[in-house]
């Protein structure tokens, strides 16, 4: 980042080949996230015969997963400022930075609360009891680790409070929602899917204590600045929603 300018300039030419470079180390760092992300829930798979032992399925070590997921929070959910280089977006657009951020937290975000990992998640504490990751505490870190400004006292900035706004309308999502594939049956192994009866599972009463726990950390949150209020008082009115739909 620090040398795209320096690297794109050609006296002459506008600024086409900065934005287009600057596009470029977005996406590679969106697929370093989803990378990192494939590791909480994550499944290890290693071809094997009859004649070899051990497991062709084995579900990534609880230690590692939460390492996976505490990188997250630090590189992605806490805003990632080195993409924030005024001296370089300004060449190339007068507005734009703050939804391309949501965007970019957002897709990993939906990834990290996608139905089939939350399964692999319980299917794991099942099997591996306390050697395994459980879902609910994976909520309980996410939710810690993007909302600690209700903890800590800080100002919520503009992107956070974008990001908070995303975790609650995916939630609402899953509580509203079945699992959806369009990936024949028969190929669903091939990608790795895993199937879900979302209703019947224990998804939503997961989610449903967060939501829970969320709501009464924000009604108890002190005063701040006039923005940060608003999206408290705002993030309430949503929870409600969700929780209390006919109200």
């Amino acid at each position: 980042m620090p040398n795209l300018i320096e690297w794109t300039a050609e006296d002459g030419k506008n600024y086409d080949d900065l934005e287009t470079m600057y596009g470029q180390v977005l996406g590679q760092f969106n697929r370093y996230m989803g990378h990192v992300a494939a590791n909480v829930g994550g499944v290890y798979e290693i071809y094997k015969t009859y004649d070899q032992d051990g497991a062709v399925y084995t579900h990534v070590p609880k230690d590692h997963q939460k390492k996976a997921h505490m990188f997250l929070h630090e590189q992605l959910f806490e805003t990632p400022e080195w993409m924030l280089d005024e001296n370089i977006l300004n060449k190339f657009e007068s507005a734009g930075s703050v939804e391309r951020i949501r965007n970019t937290q957002v897709r990993t975000l939906n990834n990290v609360l996608d139905f089939g990992r939350m399964q692999r998640m319980l299917e794991n504490e099942t099997m591996n009891g306390n050697e395994a990751y459980a879902l609910y505490d994976m909520m309980k870190d996410l939710r810690r680790g993007l909302f600690n400004e209700l903890r800590t006292g800080r100002s919520i900035d503009i992107y956070r409070r974008n990001l908070q706004r995303a975790y609650i309308e995916r939630l609402g999502f899953i509580m509203n929602n079945e699992q959806t594939s369009n990936i024949p049956p028969q190929f669903r192994r091939l990608f790795g899917g895993t199937q879900v009866n979302v209703s019947q599972s224990d998804i939503r009463a997961v989610v449903r204590a967060e939501l829970k726990s969320l709501r009464s950390q924000l009604r108890s949150a002190g005063g701040r600045d006039s923005m940060s209020r608003i999206h408290i008082a705002d993030a309430i009115e949503r929870v409600d929603n969700i929780l209390n739909p006919n109200d």
